[in-house]
């Protein structure tokens, strides 16, 4: 669904029952304030992500010219003010806008923020897995990614090193493979020394790296991934003890512990 208002033009390019995923930019030739406009208040916890471009924006006192790849938040109520930079490319946003069902959680976790979030990688490489979403229309994982962003959003106080752009892109492709290995076979033995093996790269710079992107260490990844696959399968009807050795583990109580610390409840409810 795609419609225009003048000066915005305003794209939905996927949604789900969580989270809407918009594309704003502005039509050629259209002409563009360089002063800043009249207050606006978002309608809803947003993340927004310039892809392209620039504009300014201003909250109180404070003004930011946004660029790409910067990020920075909104708040239902809070009241925005916007203007472009004379003979500079306007900009192009991706919004990430969260359903009300988020909001409790978001009006704690947005109220403690900056409204302009500090680049860190691991938002950058949510970034770039934006952008694959976009490209591929996958819904399925657009719901992952928004939760990955507000998670990164939160971890990240952008005080580490920042990889080079090309260097970012070779560490992302390496990672996203390493987490495809573990996503379609959690039961497989995915060591440290085999992932790092698989997508060549030492273990010590795969683990550092996959931290850096991911927000967690491999083991607990792969312990994710196992305890997904392990829900599908309760949900499908298999029992407690095959699918306990069915996605990897090795011992019934730590599997049932496992299950119940990370969805809050024992397996044997789901079947």
């Amino acid at each position: 669904m795609s419609y225009n208002v003048e000066p915005f033009r305003i794209e939905t390019l996927s949604a789900t029952d969580s989270v809407r995923l918009t594309r704003f930019d502005h039509p050629p030739g259209a002409r563009l304030p360089t002063s800043f406009s009249s207050y606006q208040a978002a309608e809803e916890f947003r993340v927004n992500i310039v892809a392209a471009g620039y504009f300014r924006l201003k909250y109180g006192r404070l003004e930011w010219t946004l660029g790409p790849g910067s990020i920075f938040l909104s708040r239902p109520e809070d009241e925005y003010r916007y203007s472009h930079v004379a003979h500079v490319q306007p900009d192009t946003t991706l919004v990430l806008g969260y359903t009300d069902s988020f909001t409790e959680d978001l009006v704690n976790l947005f109220g403690r923020l900056d409204l302009v979030l500090q680049p860190t990688n691991r938002l950058r490489f949510l970034t770039l897995q934006l952008g694959a979403n976009v490209r591929a229309q996958s819904a399925g994982s657009l719901d992952a990614i928004a939760y990955e962003f507000v998670d990164a959003a939160a971890d990240g106080d952008g005080s580490g090193h920042l990889y080079r752009g090309t260097q970012l892109e070779w560490y992302a492709k390496r990672i996203n493979a390493a987490r495809g290995l573990m996503d379609g076979d959690p039961a497989g033995n995915h060591s440290l020394t085999k992932l790092a093996e698989a997508v060549s790269m030492s273990p010590f710079r795969f683990a550092r790296v996959f931290r850096d992107l991911a927000g967690i260490p491999p083991h607990k990844y792969l312990l994710r991934a196992r305890l997904s696959r392990a829900r599908d399968l309760l949900d499908g009807g298999m029992s407690v003890t095959e699918t306990c050795y069915a996605v990897g583990f090795n011992n019934l109580s730590h599997f049932i512990r496992s299950f119940r610390r990370y969805f809050g409840v024992v397996p044997s409810s789901l079947n």
